[in-house]
């Protein structure tokens, strides 16, 4: 049954506000490259929501953003990452993120894919993506629906939140339990990724965190990432990280 378009704007509003302000903030604090331990998986949220990506990318800890609400967490190169060159390395280099949204207070994503490709085609929609709120600086290429999960390839004109990537990128939408999240697939500045590559990291990317989040409960082994809530601050062209009067307006 299609979810009305008021619940699909209010989902995706969640989600947007989410991955911006989190994105923001990675950009901030510099991504990959760093001397610091390389962890496969990590949990976050209240939830215990369980983020792990194919294999050779690892957790960057020094851009994961943690709250009970929200989580965003990056995954790079494990050799990068781990400032060893004996690390595992993918076989298709790129920057992974995961966006985890507030937890739902009714409905699924997934009841709502009909409606997807119009809604993120609409203005409201291209705001909702754009890193600046700006609908202009995005244009949809392409969507498409596999089972319970939603892709989206677009390209994005305005300044990245973090750097060494280009604008062009892959990304999911799917249900983890009562949130959404949000994985993308980012090519490197100075590597160009194929279509085929992207959807292949993108559904392994799929794949590893629908396995991770499979059971009721996260393996004890799976370290939690620490409470890092993103702080009150400036977005770029004066955006608020948590107060978006962009999705005010939408919602209201």
């Amino acid at each position: 049954m299609s979810t009305p378009i008021f619940d699909i704007k209010r989902q995706a509003a969640r989600v947007a506000a989410c991955l911006f302000f989190c994105l923001a903030l990675a950009g901030c604090g510099g991504v990959l490259g760093a001397v610091a331990p390389a962890p496969a998986e990590i949990a976050v949220t209240s939830d215990l929501i369980v983020v792990t990506g194919p294999e050779g990318y690892c957790v960057d800890p020094t851009a994961t953003r943690n709250s009970d609400d929200t989580g965003f967490v990056l995954l790079g190169n494990c050799a990068a990452i781990a400032n060893s060159g004996g690390a595992a390395q993918p076989a298709v280099p790129a920057v992974l993120t995961a966006a985890v949204s507030e937890p739902s207070d009714g409905g699924r994503l997934a009841d709502s894919m009909a409606d997807l490709d119009t809604f993120f085609r609409s203005e409201d929609g291209l705001r909702l993506i754009s890193r600046t709120g700006d609908a202009s600086t995005v244009t949809v290429l392409d969507t498409a629906v596999e089972g319970d999960v939603f892709l989206l390839h677009a390209s994005d004109s305005s300044a990245a939140a973090i750097d060494g990537v280009q604008g062009d990128y892959w990304r999911a939408y799917l249900d983890v339990g009562n949130r959404i999240a949000t994985l993308s697939v980012l090519a490197l500045e100075d590597r160009a990724l194929s279509r085929d590559d992207s959807l292949v990291t993108l559904r392994e990317f799929i794949s590893a965190v629908q396995a991770a989040n499979a059971g009721p409960e996260p393996p004890a082994a799976v370290s939690v990432a620490p409470d890092q809530p993103a702080p009150a601050a400036a977005a770029p062209g004066g955006r608020r990280l948590f107060n978006v009067g962009l999705f005010r307006r939408i919602l209201g």
